[in-house]
């Protein structure tokens, strides 16, 4: 694993702040001069931002057992990060046992690889993906909201849904041809 120089600078600035700190405060009380991050051509300040964070996480995520060693629990998330001293009773237990729940994004930040490949191209495709399903998520909420069901409901209750929605909005019986629209529209992303 390559040497991230943010550990040492993060470990001091989480001992500074016992109250913990939220990721862009953390982010802001670091320096990167001559990290050398933004040497392509082509380099966005979306991915000179996103190696900042990557670095960042990538340090916590290395913290971590180190601080358990030192009787510290290192609690992350974008929003809060923060030292909590161990009790005495888990001092001398299994550090892995207190980081199970996010071993999907540890495992992503601890791999070195997705800093080395980071491209302004892999930023821009990772962001769109975010915002395809972020916007994608929030269209199916939606369409729950327009059929007037619960979420996750089965598909023979979103067809009976559309059709009592349908004939009731269709404008040959003249409902809202509007209504109509969003009911299909909701109809068909649901049943994809």
């Amino acid at each position: 694993m390559a040497h991230n120089p943010l550990i040492t600078p993060i470990a001091r600035v989480l001992h500074a702040h016992p109250e913990g700190l939220s990721e862009y405060a953390l982010l802001k009380a670091l320096e990167f001069d001559g990290l050398k991050l933004d040497q392509e051509p082509d380099a966005t300040d979306e991915l000179v931002l996103f190696r900042k964070h990557f670095l960042i996480m990538n340090a916590l995520y290395r913290l971590q057992p180190i601080m358990y060693d030192e009787g510290f629990e290192l609690q992350i998330s974008a929003l809060h990060i923060q030292l909590h001293p161990l009790p005495e009773n888990l001092r001398h237990s299994d550090a892995t046992a207190l980081t199970r729940g996010d071993q999907p994004l540890r495992d992503y930040y601890l791999d070195w690889s997705e800093f080395e490949n980071s491209s302004s191209d892999y930023v821009r495709k990772l962001l769109s993906g975010f915002w395809e399903r972020y916007l994608s998520d929030d269209q199916r909420q939606d369409a729950w909201q327009v059929l007037d069901l619960e979420p996750g409901a089965d598909e023979q209750t979103i067809r009976a849904a559309y059709r009592r929605l349908a004939a009731r909005h269709h404008p040959d019986k003249g409902g809202d041809a509007e209504q109509f629209c969003r009911v299909r529209e909701a109809y068909e992303l649901l049943m994809v």
